[in-house]
């Protein structure tokens, strides 16, 4: 091709791109997709995720009449990832806030099962009875109860436990499970235990004895033996005059003693606290709470049992 020919072909080619319009796909979000979204995110359990665009929802729809639910959801989100203080955050502006006492209701409890959740049964105890006291009519009665009984249970105080399932109305979805736990928490108080005390007392009155009162006969050998032979070593020694390796041998026995009395009564106490837990993990806690999520955007609680 000729040379000369060939810059004006060049730039002709350059002016004939320039010309063809450029379209960008703009990306658009509208408020319900978001919201949806970021519902079906926390359906699947990817929570953080799920957590993001809510978050996204409240930035760009700062006045959208589902903002309160996005940071409800946000909280839930965060309790069931596993994040309780993060939840509990959030939980507790919406308390402090009082937007609306169905709000507050709700955050109350999901305070309260966010405890329970976290193996925290005190502090759970303290919001489901808050719920009661603040909003004693509350729709939220019924499941609060529940859950303090089983709060209760873990605290392994037995009768209140039975107390509270008594209370839950038979026209609940939740009186059969409550009828089997109240019978299970009166059988609670039956539960074979060791005395602390008498465990102790028998380790002070031959080393080893406390732990074959609660049934750990290899350790109490174990205590029996090392006792012995330190007692017997500190013997010889002053037997034999010498005073400095038996005041040292005697300094060291004392400290196996009280060891040995000292495990005898941690034992016990483990013995009791095994018992127990065995029998609750027995026990079906069968309340399942799932969000639902109403036509305005509102959050509404569902709580389902299987059996």
């Amino acid at each position: 091709m000729n040379r000369r020919l060939l810059m004006p072909a060049f730039v002709a080619v350059i002016l004939a791109l320039t010309a063809i319009p450029v379209f960008a796909a703009s990306i658009v979000i509208e408020p319900q997709g978001q919201f949806q979204f970021a519902g079906d995110l926390m359906d699947r359990g990817e929570y953080d995720r799920a957590i993001l665009e809510y978050e996204r929802f409240i930035h760009f729809f700062p006045e959208d009449k589902a903002v309160s639910s996005a940071r409800f959801l946000i909280g839930l989100c965060f309790m069931k990832a596993g994040k309780y203080e993060k939840a509990r955050e959030v939980f507790q502006e919406i308390i402090t806030s009082r937007h609306d006492e169905l709000s507050v209701q709700k955050a109350l409890f999901l305070m309260g099962e966010s405890y329970y959740q976290q193996g925290s049964p005190r502090e759970a105890g303290y919001y489901f009875q808050r719920l009661f006291r603040e909003f004693p009519q509350s729709k939220l009665r019924q499941a609060a109860l529940y859950r303090l009984g089983w709060t209760k249970m873990r605290e392994d105080q037995w009768d209140e436990a039975a107390l509270l399932f008594g209370k839950i109305k038979g026209t609940s979805g939740y009186s059969r499970s409550a009828n089997e736990l109240q019978a299970a928490s009166l059988r609670g108080k039956t539960l074979p235990r060791k005395s602390p005390k008498l465990a102790g007392g028998l380790a002070a009155v031959l080393p080893g004895l406390g732990h074959a009162y609660v049934g750990r006969y290899k350790d109490g050998g174990v205590a029996f033996l090392v006792n012995a032979l330190f007692i017997w070593a500190a013997v010889e020694s002053f037997h034999n005059d010498n005073n400095v390796l038996g005041g040292m041998l005697t300094f060291l026995e004392l400290g196996w003693y009280s060891g040995n009395i000292y495990s005898a009564v941690n034992s016990a106490h483990k013995y009791n606290r095994k018992i127990r837990s065995d029998f609750r993990k027995g026990l079906k806690d069968t309340l399942q709470l799932k969000p639902l999520i109403l036509s305005q955007g509102e959050v509404g609680l569902v709580f389902s049992f299987r059996f």
